[in-house]
């Protein structure tokens, strides 16, 4: 049985946000003066195990895990095992900063994780600490390495462009793909993070300018085929063992082929990422078959699943620190 919108896109993949908690504080995520703790009727590992099965029988085979900071949830592990078990389910991967990759790799790899996308605006220190609010870069390089060693792959790396922050880092993150099969993915600037209208106009990059400075370092890029219903354009520099991609999601949005879901922490299905539609699924959890009830309920989203989402800089009834990567 497949799982399919009123557009006719056949929707697979799961993004479960199971904490807004994160050790950094990113200026695209967070707004400063938001500490945001875990809610009351947060995502249980049995949760995530009904879930889980329910999607999987309407044919959704792959999962992210997110957040927050997903590695600072103790019952990681547990989680990742329930998507690893789970009858259908061909992708397991976390979305992390890297900083607790290293102390927590054994418990996660023994769960099941396949991969992992690991986020690194910047390379040069003081960027990337501006960034960040604070955040160490030594910390992603030690993750990076890690996962390359491990063979964890494909290891994708994620940069978020913002105009007058990191834009002068777009050349050196994309020379991350030459020598190493490191696939760099740079993410135009949504405004999720509230931020003043004319201050996110101001520091918007498009994909196309990021593309455009990067050809000025490296010459022409080759494409890269690519599954359509991947949110990212590949491209390669000639010769790299790597790739590189741009996510366009307000210059060039690609809602057409969208094959996403959102579970946040708090027990809401959020069809698009780019409105506030939200279906509050908790009673899903506590009926008395919950797989079935679970079934129901992403069968209404998928019914409520906008055609696209509002790429316009617009106050949010949530941050992306609250929905999930």
């Amino acid at each position: 049985m497949k799982l399919i919108d009123n557009y006719g896109r056949v929707l697979r993949d799961l993004r479960i946000s199971i904490t807004p908690r994160c050790n950094y504080h990113c200026v695209y995520c967070h707004p400063l003066g938001m500490e945001m703790s875990d809610p009351p009727g947060t995502v249980t590992t049995d949760d995530v195990r009904h879930f889980l099965h329910a999607a999987a029988r309407l044919g959704m085979d792959a999962v992210r895990f997110t957040g927050g900071e997903p590695l600072v949830r103790r019952e990681l592990p547990e989680m990742i095992e329930a998507a690893a078990t789970t009858p259908g389910v061909r992708d397991v991967a976390v979305t992390t900063n890297g900083t607790l990759f290293r102390r927590r790799h054994k418990e996660l790899l023994a769960a099941g994780l396949s991969r992992v996308n690991i986020s690194i605006d910047a390379v040069n220190p003081d960027v990337f600490r501006n960034l960040t609010r604070g955040g160490e870069i030594a910390q992603v390089w030690d993750a990076i390495e890690l996962a390359l060693e491990l063979e964890l792959h494909p290891v994708k790396l994620n940069a978020v462009v913002i105009g007058g922050i990191n834009d002068q880092e777009v050349g050196d993150l994309a020379a991350l793909s030459v020598d190493r099969p490191l696939h760099v993915r740079f993410i135009e600037y949504m405004h999720l993070n509230n931020a003043p209208f004319d201050e996110y106009q101001r520091q918007f990059v498009s994909g196309a300018e990021t593309r455009r400075r990067i050809e000025e370092r490296f010459g022409p890029l080759e494409e890269v085929p690519t599954d359509p219903s991947s949110p990212a354009r590949v491209w390669k520099v000639a010769g790299s063992q790597g790739t590189i991609g741009f996510i366009n999601s307000v210059s060039e949005p690609f809602c057409s082929n969208c094959t996403r879901l959102r579970l946040t922490s708090d027990k809401k299905i959020r069809p698009c990422l780019l409105t506030d539609l939200e279906l509050d699924i908790a009673w899903a959890f506590e009926a008395d078959d919950p797989v079935a009830a679970l079934q129901e309920a992403l069968l209404a989203a998928a019914g409520k699943k906008p055609r696209q989402g509002s790429t316009l800089p617009t106050v949010r009834e949530r941050v992306m620190l609250g929905i999930g990567g």
